[in-house]
């Protein structure tokens, strides 16, 4: 049962498969607009692009220890028979994505950059069916992956009020579950612990992005905000540690918000990851973080990925700055982003902040940062986030 152009495991020997497997865990993989490179490079062209895929898919799937099959066309799903530990899983998938945003291929004389989605699932029952959704959604909303979450189907198809309860409940039950991950420095040394939110149902551990979506939307943000307070500042002095707690620039337009946050956090080792997303708002943010510098809260920015934010600054206005991931995954291959990277360093450092690069998953995105001037680092590579 082997697929004659690839050589890779067919569809046949994967419902074998998914039949004795205990834990499977599918990334249901589809190169995006096959049918126009077919058009354009003909179908030798188009065979060419598979085998070549193929090949990159097989030493990803050896190197974590998972099957490989051809499902169809341009289609390819990877299958792990491993228990869900969420950490370890949202290590494959950005390893996945790094490894699936590299892929450029020379034809002739022609070179094609391949693009795909991937559709993932992590249930026991369906788990194809339920890839394939998720992939639609990845194709509809033109993302690089979407994980199928009954969690979120579950919660979708609720009224309004049960969802509310739903989460509600989740509160006051104690369902919302703090982890952390380290910030190091060269010596492996730690620094500070970000924490993360975890959301504790029947399913396992949920990601935030949802569930706090639906906070804000509901107004029960500040209560899931009163919950979690007292846990990092308890968790920073137990660890002699400075805590982060992440903030959009969002979560800072309220005014007494950002009151209790002053009054909460003021003058304990604790930093605010801030990350602003909206230009439009940079003043504002910059004048609420020097009111929270002068509480003795420090301040990284997230995700920045260009030096707009950091020149609204001033010299000495911030802590942190942590590098955008898709820069960092991209340094060992885009020339473009070494110099991005760079003017984000000298600026970060002109500001008086100590810089961070982030989602360090593989050796050759810790290679290629330690050959840079960062002060820190973090990310899988490093250690996965826990409880503490």
């Amino acid at each position: 049962m082997i697929d004659a152009l690839t050589n890779l495991k067919s569809s046949r020997a994967f419902a074998e498969n998914i039949l004795t497997c205990k834990h499977p865990k599918l990334f249901l993989v589809d190169i995006k607009g096959f049918k126009n490179i077919n058009l354009e490079y003909s179908d030798e062209g188009g065979n060419f692009v598979l085998c070549a895929f193929s090949e990159a898919l097989l030493t990803f799937s050896k190197q974590h220890e998972a099957e490989l099959f051809r499902l169809e066309n341009d289609q390819f799903v990877l299958l792990l028979d491993t228990p869900f530990e969420l950490a370890k899983m949202e290590k494959v998938i950005f390893s996945l994505c790094d490894v699936l945003k590299a892929q450029t291929y020379t034809f002739g004389d022609k070179t094609i950059d391949l693009e795909v989605h991937i559709g993932i699932s992590f249930d026991h029952t369906k788990s194809l069916e339920k890839a394939q959704k998720a992939l639609l959604v990845a194709k509809t909303e033109d993302q690089l992956f979407v994980t199928y979450s009954e969690f979120a189907n579950t919660l979708m198809g609720e009224s309004e009020e049960k969802i509310e309860k739903m989460l509600l409940e989740a509160i006051q039950n104690e369902q919302i579950v703090l982890h952390f991950q380290a910030i190091v420095d060269r010596q492996n040394c730690v620094v500070y612990y970000e924490s993360l939110i975890r959301l504790e149902c029947n399913q396992g551990l949920q990601s935030p992005k949802l569930f706090l979506k639906i906070a804000r939307e509901r107004n029960f943000y500040d209560l899931l905000l009163q919950t979690i307070s007292q846990k990092i500042i308890s968790l920073a002095k137990a660890q002699n540690k400075p805590v982060a707690l992440n903030l959009s620039s969002f979560d800072l337009l309220d005014d007494q918000r950002v009151d209790y946050l002053k009054k909460c956090f003021a003058h304990h080792s604790i930093i605010f990851e801030i990350q602003c997303d909206e230009p439009i708002h940079i003043e504002k943010i910059v004048k609420i973080a020097q009111e929270f510098r002068e509480v003795g809260i420090l301040i990284a920015l997230d995700n920045v990925h260009d030096t707009y934010v950091l020149k609204s600054f001033e010299t000495n206005g911030i802590d942190f700055v942590k590098i955008h991931g898709d820069i960092v995954r991209n340094l060992s291959i885009d020339t473009q982003m070494i110099s991005t990277c760079k003017a984000l360093l000298e600026m970060t450092a002109m500001r008086g902040g100590k810089s961070i690069a982030t989602h360090l998953n593989a050796r050759s995105a810790l290679k290629s940062v330690q050959n840079l001037p960062f002060d820190f680092f973090q990310g899988y590579i490093f250690e996965q986030p826990h409880t503490m």
